[in-house]
């Protein structure tokens, strides 16, 4: 069986990651939905369904009486876990003092109440989506997190298609699969580019490789995935518009080629791609925006020469055509 290369965004607005299991080609799954409020019901430690706007009637003090006396607050509007509800929200559990009725309101409204030192209170919130970073594991293991390259509305601004490749490859590696995660601040949404090889390191120092790269990827999503760029559009591509995506690139190792696609919207969705039956490929490398140089560098590169027997490899350590490797990205809310 051909080998395959998945790679997963699956959104969450959580600050926690952890590891995905590694993915099998015939095991490729949709990316984790929102919850359906109406017919599930989330609450656990973390998490619970919720109601947004629930209106709170808490009990206070009225001042200086004696046996403690207690009356109700005016209403005030928060989250409260309930089912069904409007939204998945996070749930903080925490030790605090509150009051507690412990009789019948009386007809002025007032009721005797107590004070419980130490009890555990409970608060539910709806966490802005997280979308300018996003931990990434390759095949399990945490790689490291990514900061998106940030561009104002343009994602060409950070691929820079012209005369038919990627001018803008920026630290990008010759033989691997490059992958660059956008977002456009205006609107928060972020997209990824594929570029595979850097065509400027094939012109200068491999201007006699006459090797033909193949490349096939499917990317799929729980909503519409569309190419924003496309390198070059006699290449093949399918599925624009729907939740599958598929594409296939041919082109000589000294050249790039790629595409881009979005907007992966960063509201707690996710998408997840599939990179198989690759040529003359020797790795993947995954890039990051850094802060400090406005600068795009490398964040990690895997090689299949260490992880795949070297009968497996061509004897300069790319693939003939059936190696696979797992790369999950996942949001969070800061590196």
């Amino acid at each position: 069986m051909r080998g395959t290369i998945f790679v997963a965004v699956l959104a969450s607005a959580l600050c926690a990651a952890s590891a995905l299991p590694v993915l099998n080609r015939n095991s490729l799954r949709a990316s984790v939905a929102k919850v359906a409020n109406s017919e599930s019901c989330v609450n656990n430690a973390t998490h619970c369904t919720c109601v947004e706007g629930a209106l709170y009637r808490p009990l206070i003090e009225i001042e200086g009486s004696s046996p403690k006396m207690c009356r109700l607050n005016p209403e005030i509007e928060g989250n409260k876990c309930a089912c069904p509800g409007t939204a998945l929200c996070e749930k903080e559990t925490f030790s605090c003092s509150k009051l507690q009725a412990t009789g019948e309101f009386n007809e002025f409204g007032q009721v005797a109440c107590t004070e419980i030192i130490d009890a555990t209170c409970e608060k539910a919130n709806k966490p802005e989506p997280c979308s300018s970073n996003v931990n990434v594991f390759v095949n399990g293991a945490k790689a490291g997190c990514v900061r998106n390259v940030p561009v104002a509305s343009n994602v060409d601004d950070a691929y820079g298609y012209g005369d038919a490749k990627a001018q803008n490859v920026e630290n990008v590696q010759f033989d691997r699969i490059n992958l660059r995660l956008i977002e456009t601040t205006t609107n928060n949404e972020i997209h990824m580019c594929v570029i595979y090889g850097n065509w400027k390191l094939g012109e200068a120092s491999h201007a006699s490789d006459g090797d033909v790269r193949e490349v096939r990827s499917k990317v799929t999503a729980g909503f519409p995935l569309n190419f924003e760029i496309q390198d070059d559009p006699g290449d093949v591509y399918g599925g624009d518009g729907t939740n599958e995506i598929t594409t296939f690139h041919r082109y000589w190792a000294t050249k790039s080629d790629g595409y881009c696609i979005g907007p992966l919207v960063g509201d707690g969705s996710g998408f997840r791609a599939e990179f198989y039956d690759l040529d003359f490929m020797e790795g993947l490398n995954v890039q990051t925006y850094n802060e400090a140089t406005t600068g795009i560098d490398n964040l990690a590169s895997w090689s299949f020469a260490d992880h795949v027997p070297a009968v497996a490899l061509r004897p300069d350590g790319r693939t003939n055509g059936d190696e696979s490797v797992v790369v999950d990205f996942q949001p969070t809310c800061s590196c």
